[in-house]
């Protein structure tokens, strides 16, 4: 699965510790943009030195199409419009709904791991320390749905 993620999304899943995990197992693009929001702009952030590592590695890719955009989220959706991706990743409430007038396929951190789960990639019990690391970084109402999912997961 290829998708396209904006800066909200990759910190959190940076910060919970997720982002590798994801990475490995969908192709992960950021616009150029979304790579100067979080690497350029905080160069000595420890999350910001995690993302350029990942770069550098090739775990992580930058979208090579150009866009005016200058937010991230601007730049996500023109780059969706213009490239054959399978899904936009946020976790960014008013993108969101931009994402569903438009009627573009969305992810956000916490659905990650139940994909990943369906997918065989985390056992039951990896999930759920999953959802906890990620907990602080989400909404209460989305860690409930992936939580309600994951109590009633059946094999």
């Amino acid at each position: 699965m290829k998708v396209l993620m904006d800066t909200d999304c990759l910190i959190k899943l940076t910060k919970s510790k997720l982002k590798e995990l994801v990475c490995r197992n969908f192709s992960v693009i950021i616009p150029q943009v979304v790579k100067e929001e979080v690497i350029d702009n905080a160069e000595e952030h420890p999350d910001a030195m995690i993302i350029k590592g990942n770069i550098e590695t090739g775990l992580l890719s930058i979208n090579k199409k150009q866009s005016s955009a200058q937010k991230g989220e601007d730049a996500v959706f023109t780059i969706f419009q213009q490239g054959k991706f399978d899904a936009v990743c946020s976790d960014d409430k008013r993108f969101i709904k931009r994402l569903r007038l438009f009627d573009i396929p969305y992810i956000t951190p916490s659905v990650f791991i139940a994909i990943l789960l369906k997918k065989g990639k985390l056992t039951i019990k990896e999930a759920h320390k999953k959802l906890d690391s990620l907990s602080p970084f989400v909404s209460e109402d989305e860690y409930n749905a992936i939580k309600l999912v994951l109590d009633n997961w059946r094999i």
